[in-house]
């Protein structure tokens, strides 16, 4: 066992209040959910287990059927915290200022950026052709910035855009060429302190506000619902999720899951493919 390996914990089901999956490689298998999965996070809600959804995307990038499945939406990395009636119960975007000050950096370090605005979503073109080189599937929010924003038509300059409207943004997205062009960004983010990066495996940055992740947003909601992390099972596959992996009650890894998440969890299950998540479930709560 490394130092950075855990000792995996004991489940006990009776104190799981809350259960939390990252959507991308988790729920979603090239964007599409499984009727398998689908049926296992409602077996839990019916058990009165509040099921969430913590994801990087925003929430205009979620299919209603998958939405339906959710209490409670933790998106954009825990920037913004929802319920399924639509109640906003955490909102904290980036300033435009920071914004700007993020963009001119990761411009000058050759990255290509897609904002995530709460409802829609801006994207350069360049991120866009990199989207599709990289994984060959586009979600229709990615797909409407192709055509443009509240009918207008888009602007390759999507810094003028933050810096006319004055919007607040709650995720930034930059794509890289390879390792060494992400990891100087992520090392200049990082040593500026207004924003949190996560670097990626697939040469790819997260940026948020400071201090806002999905453990933070998720343990912001558990607070609301008058429990703790530790009542808390979540499921993951990515750097992004590590966080909240570490700091919940019980982490479950996907079988696909990057390489820096399989010795940080209690519990790895089957692929996203292999319906993983439903394998949890019945194997951890006897569904």
């Amino acid at each position: 066992m490394t130092s950075e390996e855990k000792t995996p914990r004991p489940f006990r089901a009776d104190r799981i209040r809350v259960a939390a999956f990252d959507l991308d490689g988790t729920v979603l298998d090239r964007g599409a959910m499984s009727e398998a999965t689908g049926d296992a996070l409602r077996s839990l809600s019916e058990r009165g287990i509040a099921v969430v959804v913590c994801t990087s995307r925003d929430i205009s990038q979620i299919p209603p059927y998958v939405l339906s499945c959710f209490r409670y939406r933790v998106t954009a990395n825990g920037a913004n915290v929802s319920d399924s009636e639509g109640n906003v119960l955490l909102d904290r975007p980036m300033e435009p200022r920071t914004v700007l000050q993020a963009l001119k950096m990761l411009h000058r370090l050759k990255g290509h950026s897609c904002l995530y605005l709460n409802g829609f979503v801006m994207a350069s073109p360049a991120f866009l052709v990199r989207l599709l080189r990289k994984t060959e599937y586009m979600s229709k929010s990615h797909r409407k910035a192709v055509k443009g924003v509240g009918g207008k038509a888009i602007r390759f300059r999507i810094g003028r855009y933050v810096k006319k409207h004055r919007r607040g943004v709650y995720r930034i997205h930059t794509l890289f060429r390879n390792e060494e062009e992400a990891r100087n960004a992520f090392d200049a983010l990082t040593q500026e302190g207004v924003c949190t990066p996560v670097l990626l495996s697939d040469n790819s940055i997260e940026t948020t506000l400071f201090g806002v992740t999905k453990a933070d947003g998720l343990s912001r909601l558990c607070t609301i619902l008058g429990c703790t992390m530790e009542n808390v099972i979540a499921f993951g596959d990515s750097a992004n999720d590590l966080l909240m992996l570490e700091s919940s009650g019980y982490a479950v890894g996907m079988g696909n899951s990057e390489d820096c998440v399989k010795p940080r969890v209690d519990f790895i299950t089957s692929g996203v493919s292999e319906e993983g998540v439903a394998e949890a479930i019945k194997k951890l709560f006897n569904i």
